[in-house]
């Protein structure tokens, strides 16, 4: 009798001892997934654009950076709508951070069309690469500076977008208004595609240079870009912060061999105002101490660096940033 005993204690110790380790190993799964016991994680995401454009891949590098670089931050890039879908994304808190248009973001943070109320809560992190302003003529058509587009279809942008909003600045700078032309209101790509069709005179492009859809156009057509009036242009710039003068230098698309003078509107990265100050100086101090990984990610990233992060700046830059900003001595 003792020696059932014996084997039956033998037998409820083994049965504890496979059960603590049975613990033991489930918990050892779970801390993979969340991170050390001490060590609480933070998942935060990046509004961005389509898989095919530019601020998807710009936008993927970055939360790389973040997830690699910043203590207790993870970072993930969705694929979105681009500018306006990602301001009201980030307006109904569904997302922490988001890329944009700074003139885009200037017009919802004012609460202009097509947001019906100010985009209040966003604050800016960092200006990245240029979003360069043409207008795509064919060259046949002898057209060449903004003034001569009176009486010309003209595809102005997607309606309450932030090419259709510079758009309309540029084109009343130069002395036109709608009534003074015919305005398609049609995105980059339907606006080169209508330009094959001969449908339009003049498509007008806000994107990063140079732009696939324009080389493709000028793969199968003569065309040509429109210059600004350097005077009259200026005059306008002087009350947008948002917007710059850049070169489209020569050579940038086939058949167009000379240099173009025209506007840039700096793409931005965004943030929300109930953000940490001490993650977003992590954030910003980590994007520009390990600036090859983005700029590699895209052609248009070798323009992202300190000198150029405020410029075009349209938004309150958020303590965290401007933290960091003051220590490179970039403000006082």
């Amino acid at each position: 009798m003792k020696r059932k005993h014996k084997v039956y204690a033998l037998i409820i110790v083994l049965v504890l001892v496979v059960a603590s380790l049975v613990g033991c190993g489930q918990g050892k799964q779970t801390g993979e997934e969340v991170g050390d016991a001490n060590t609480q994680v933070t998942r935060v995401s990046l509004a961005t654009g389509g898989t095919a454009g530019t601020y998807y891949p710009i936008g993927a590098a970055i939360t790389s950076v973040i997830t690699k670089y910043v203590p207790g931050v993870e970072a993930t890039a969705e694929s979105t709508g681009a500018s306006v879908a990602n301001l009201k994304m980030i307006q109904e808190k569904s997302v922490d951070f988001i890329l944009s248009a700074s003139n885009t973001a200037f017009g919802g943070y004012q609460g202009e069309d097509p947001f019906e109320t100010p985009v209040s809560n966003i604050r800016g992190i960092s200006a990245l690469y240029p979003e360069t302003f043409q207008f795509i003529v064919l060259d046949s058509s002898n057209l060449k500076s903004l003034t001569d587009l009176k009486g010309k279809k003209v595809a102005v942008g997607a309606a309450g977008s932030g090419t259709e909003r510079t758009a309309k600045i540029l084109l009343e700078a130069h002395g036109l208004t709608y009534d003074d032309i015919k305005p398609e209101f049609l995105n980059f790509a339907e606006a080169v595609t209508a330009l094959k069709d001969r449908l339009i005179d003049c498509a007008i492009v806000g994107s990063g240079i140079p732009t696939a859809a324009v080389v493709d156009a000028s793969a199968t057509l003569d065309i040509d870009l429109l210059t600004v009036d350097e005077e009259i242009t200026k005059s306008v710039l002087d009350d947008i912060t948002y917007l710059q003068f850049v070169t489209i230098p020569e050579g940038t698309y086939k058949g167009v061999d000379r240099d173009i003078l025209t506007v840039a509107s700096p793409a931005l990265l965004i943030t929300h105002d109930e953000m940490d100050e001490d993650t977003i100086y992590e954030i910003t101090k980590a994007i520009f101490e390990n600036l090859p990984q983005i700029q590699s990610a895209h052609a248009l990233g070798k323009n992202i660096n300190l000198n150029n992060a405020l410029n075009g700046m349209s938004l309150p830059l958020h303590p965290g940033a401007e933290k960091y900003y003051k220590e490179k001595g970039l403000i006082e």
